[in-house]
């Protein structure tokens, strides 16, 4: 019972004042420069990223396009945080025997990477959502902010018409929600 109020009580923890989020580079085919927002929640538990131009189509054989990011965490001294949960976000128009793949992985500098990968098969087309929770949070270093890198990749192998998958919104409700949890150190 002591554990489970105790893994409560390090949930609920977020750093005193404000927090902002400094991107320190985008680079890659799904985020051409100027496609790619970033934004801190006003809770400091969440940011979000919003892509405008990320699509990648394919017809007949396969494409794929991706995006790296490199963001800094600007926060209290006295804390880290970790992923909690991502929500990712699209849409898929895929033909019969198409088929979509939306990977994604996150680390720290020094620290292991955390994947996943979610296959969409034709025929599809509609929205895609999907929300990753991985078993256990890596928090960060405490001490040396390091930039957090993310990399997303949006793959379509299609048939003989085009099929496509997007992660990108033109009026910034579809994006991609990393859920943050802090520590105190």
């Amino acid at each position: 019972m002591l554990a489970a109020a105790m893994a409560l009580v390090a949930v609920a923890v977020v750093p005193p004042g404000p927090v902002t989020v400094e991107v320190v580079s985008v680079s890659g085919t799904g985020c051409p420069q100027g496609t790619t927002n970033v934004a801190m929640s006003e809770d400091n538990e969440a940011f979000t990223v919003t892509y405008s131009d990320f699509l990648v189509q394919a017809k007949g054989s396969e494409a794929k396009k991706s995006c790296t990011i490199e963001l800094r965490l600007n926060h209290a001294d006295g804390y880290a945080y970790g992923i909690a949960a991502t929500d990712y976000r699209g849409f898929a128009s895929l033909e019969q025997g198409a088929k979509g793949t939306a990977r994604n992985s996150y680390h720290f500098p020094g620290f292991p990477t955390r994947h996943s990968m979610h296959t969409y098969q034709g025929p599809m087309s509609d929205n895609w959502q999907v929300t990753d929770k991985p078993d256990s949070v890596a928090h960060g270093p405490c001490k040396d902010k390091k930039p957090l890198s993310i990399e997303t990749e949006l793959k379509v192998t299609g048939k003989r018409t085009v099929s496509f998958m997007t992660m990108d919104s033109t009026d910034s409700s579809v994006s991609t929600t990393y859920r943050l949890q802090w520590k105190k150190c």
